[in-house]
């Protein structure tokens, strides 16, 4: 099977745009107390045979959310009283 482009895909570089202008971060991220609050919001998942898929769901919802957190405080823009960032001992 070969890869085409499709006629009429346009350039990727137009796309995706001007890699040079980002534009300013966000100033600051905050964890939600329940990350899983949309997932139940929706009610319980449609799939046959599956009793726990929500909670499957969840925990997929929660490591998500943990390693987001995890990312906006290695780049200093988690906004938490409570967490610091420890840094490694001098070797």
């Amino acid at each position: 099977m070969s890869r085409r482009r499709v006629p009429g895909a346009g350039d990727p570089k137009a796309f995706w745009g001007d890699p040079t202008d980002v534009g300013e971060p966000a100033p600051s991220i905050q964890r939600v107390d329940d990350p899983t609050a949309l997932l139940r919001s929706l009610g319980s998942p449609r799939l046959a045979g599956n009793r726990h898929a929500e909670h499957y769901l969840a925990a997929v919802y929660d490591k998500a959310a943990g390693l987001a957190s995890a990312i906006a405080a290695a780049g200093g823009l988690l906004e938490d009283p409570d967490f610091t960032v420890v840094s490694p001992p001098p070797s």
